[in-house]
């Protein structure tokens, strides 16, 4: 029984140094590993301004974005409306604040920059707060990343929507 229990031990701890390991590596890496934060967005065609209309991008069901400050780079989904405007959609904003950082330094400073299939865009993201796009959003999240369907609109203080407007890199 000693045996097994400092193999399992032994098992534990080698799985929390792989994972601190990753981390450490994630955050001077170009861009996030898994679902580890990582560095700067560096490598990829550099755009002197974000697009007018994503809807290029479709079919894209998740990119790259950092924060220019802090400079912290992360994997998020993305939502591509009908005309083309494209969001950056965050849950869990209020039940897991030891986690979701990235959306209130969004809303305290929102410029950005995302890569999508090896290009890089600076962007302001602007914080949505209509219940109604709220909701239709909400709704198209669901059908999308195949989530349950909640009924009525989103908990404005869990479910956070960023539009991604164009910027001007300088």
């Amino acid at each position: 029984m000693r045996r097994l229990l400092r193999g399992f031990g032994v098992l534990v701890l080698a799985i929390v140094v792989v994972l601190g390991v990753t981390a450490l590596v994630a955050r001077v890496s170009d861009g996030p590993i898994g679902a580890f934060v990582g560095g700067p967005l560096e490598n990829g065609t550099r755009h002197a301004e974000g697009l007018a209309d994503w809807s290029v991008y479709r079919g894209v069901d998740a990119i790259d974005m950092q924060l220019v400050d802090p400079a912290r780079s992360r994997k998020v989904w993305i939502l591509i409306d009908d005309d083309g405007r494209l969001y950056i959609p965050s849950g869990f904003v209020k039940s897991l604040p030891f986690w979701k950082h990235w959306p209130h330094e969004a809303a305290a400073d929102g410029r950005a920059v995302v890569r999508i299939e090896g290009a890089l865009y600076p962007v302001q993201l602007v914080r949505v707060d209509d219940p109604r796009l709220l909701e239709r959003l909400g709704r198209q999240l669901s059908a999308k990343y195949d989530l349950p369907t909640a009924s009525g609109p989103p908990d404005p203080e869990e479910f956070w929507l960023f539009r991604v407007d164009s910027r001007n890199e300088s």
